[in-house]
C-alpha cells in the first residue's frame, strides 16, 4: 500500500519580505474573484448577453465595450489575463515566476509551430501571444531551424517532438513528446515549490485518468508513451499495475484516493469521465487556496494567478455553454471549484 508524504497537500514556500506590498495588494485583489455564488447566478442567466451584463461591476465590466458580437467574449478574457500578466510582471521580485507562468504559452507555441515545420503548413492562427517569447521570434527560429536560440527546455522539446514524429509518422507522437517535456520542466526545473508541486499532483492524477483512458480503448500498450514523468507516485507504478481498480487500491491510505475514487465508480456506471475531471481540476483549485496562508513570499501572487487562469476558464465554459443553448446543469457539472 503507497503511502505520500503529505495527508492533503504538501509543503511549500520560504518566507520573504521582499514580497510584502504584493501580498496586501493581492489580498485586496482576491475579494473581487467570482465566488461559487457569483458563477451559480451566471449559470442560470439564460444567455450570454445577459452574462455580460451581470459582469458588468467585476474585473471584466471594463471590456464590455469592445463586446460587439456574443463570439467576442475572447476579447474579454484575453485583455484580463493579458492585466493578470502585466501585474505579475509588475509585482514578481523573482525572475523564475515570470518565466515559469509564462512557459505555458512557449511549450503550446512550439507544439503549433513542430506541426507546422512537419506538414509544410502555417498554423498562425493558434499561437499565443502571452508566452515568454514572441511568436514572430519562435517563428523564425523554427524558418531558419536554429534551436540553439531556444532556452534548453524548449530546445530539448522541439527536437524530441521531431525525432519522435519521423520515427513513427504519426502527429500524436508530437503532442506525447512536447507533454512530457513540459511537465518534465515544471515537476523538475522550475525554482518554485509551489508550481513544481502543483504539477507533480497534476502529474499523478492526470496519469491516473490516461491509464483509464487507455483500457477503455483496450490500448494499454501506449502507456509507457503517455504515462507523463515527474508526480509524486512515479511513472513505474502505473506500467507495472495490472489495472485502473488496483491501482487505486493501491493507493487508498493517500489523500488521492477520496479525489479519484467517486469519479471512478462514476465512470464505472455511466461510462464518463466527466466526475472524475471536475474533482482532479477541483482538487488542484484546493491546492491554490493553501497560499492564502501565507504571508509573505511569491506563493500569494501566484495563487492569484492561478485563481484568475482557473476563472478565465471557468468563464468561458460558461460562455460557450450559453452561445451553444446547452442546460446550465450540463456546464455546472463540468465546472471544478473557484478558489473565489
Amino acid at each position: 500500500m503507497i503511502r505520500l508524504p503529505f495527508t492533503r497537500y504538501p509543503e511549500f514556500g520560504v518566507e520573504n519580505t521582499e514580497y510584502a506590498y504584493a501580498c496586501g495588494l493581492v489580498r485586496a485583489l482576491e475579494t473581487r474573484l467570482l465566488d461559487k455564488v457569483k458563477i451559480d447566478r451566471l449559470l442560470v442567466l439564460k444567455d450570454i448577453e445577459e452574462v455580460f451584463k451581470a459582469l458588468q461591476d467585476t474585473d471584466y465590466g471594463k471590456y464590455l465595450n469592445e463586446i460587439h458580437a456574443p463570439s467576442d467574449f475572447e476579447i474579454m478574457l484575453k485583455k484580463e489575463l493579458q492585466r493578470i500578466y502585466e501585474l505579475l510582471d509588475e509585482l514578481a521580485v523573482d525572475e523564475y515566476i515570470k518565466v515559469d507562468t509564462r512557459y505555458y504559452y512557449d511549450f503550446h507555441n512550439i507544439r503549433v509551430l513542430v506541426k507546422a515545420f512537419i506538414s509544410e503548413k502555417e498554423f498562425d492562427f493558434a499561437l499565443s501571444s502571452f508566452g515568454a517569447i514572441e511568436p514572430k521570434v519562435l517563428k523564425t527560429i523554427f524558418e531558419n531551424e536554429e534551436f540553439d536560440l531556444l532556452p534548453t527546455c524548449l530546445k530539448d522539446a522541439v527536437l524530441n517532438a521531431i525525432e519522435n514524429y519521423y520515427e513513427r509518422k504519426d502527429p500524436q507522437w508530437i503532442d506525447l513528446s512536447i507533454d512530457r517535456d513540459t511537465f518534465k520542466y515544471y515537476t523538475t526545473c522550475s525554482e518554485s515549490d509551489f508550481i513544481r508541486n502543483y504539477h507533480k499532483l497534476q502529474v499523478d492524477l492526470k496519469n491516473f485518468l490516461t491509464l483509464l483512458r487507455l483500457e477503455r480503448i483496450e490500448r494499454k500498450d501506449m502507456l509507457k508513451y503517455s504515462i507523463l514523468p515527474g508526480g509524486f507516485l512515479g511513472e513505474e507504478i502505473f506500467l507495472e499495475i495490472a489495472d485502473s481498480n488496483s491501482l487505486l487500491q493501491e493507493i487508498k491510505l493517500t489523500p488521492y484516493y477520496p479525489v479519484l475514487a467517486p469519479g471512478y465508480s462514476y465512470y464505472q456506471k455511466n461510462g464518463s469521465f466527466i466526475k472524475l475531471e471536475k474533482d482532479i481540476e477541483s482538487y488542484l483549485v484546493g491546492f491554490v487556496r493553501e497560499t492564502r496562508k501565507k504571508d509573505l513570499g511569491p506563493e500569494p501572487l501566484l495563487g492569484y494567478f492561478y485563481s484568475k487562469r482557473n476563472e478565465i476558464r471557468i468563464l468561458r465554459m460558461i460562455m460557450v455553454g450559453k452561445i451553444n443553448g446547452i442546460p446550465k446543469e450540463l456546464i455546472q457539472e463540468r465546472i471544478p471549484e473557484v478558489v473565489g
